[in-house]
């Protein structure tokens, strides 16, 4: 058995030290929430940060795992239309 699954994933930045990210795109870029870096302790929001955003596929085994994970594909930001 040889199946996939996909994850929509976003990349930020903490605007104060500059620490990179990586969440759930429908949590960073869509809901645009705040959070506090883990580094500066600084709140920002993960929307304002947006840096790529990308789809993953990851293969799942025959024993029901994950074996592999593939960046497939770049989302166009809507600040670079």
């Amino acid at each position: 058995m040889s199946e996939e699954a996909w994850l929509d994933i976003s990349i930020f930045r903490c605007p104060s030290c500059g620490r990179y990210y990586a969440d759930a795109s429908w949590y960073a870029a869509e809901l645009g929430s705040d959070i506090e870096c883990g580094s500066c302790h600084s709140v920002f929001n993960t929307k304002k940060g947006l840096k790529d955003r990308i789809i993953l596929n990851i293969k799942i085994d025959a024993r029901e795992r994950a074996s592999r994970v593939e960046m497939t594909k770049h989302i166009q930001l809507k600040q670079d239309s």
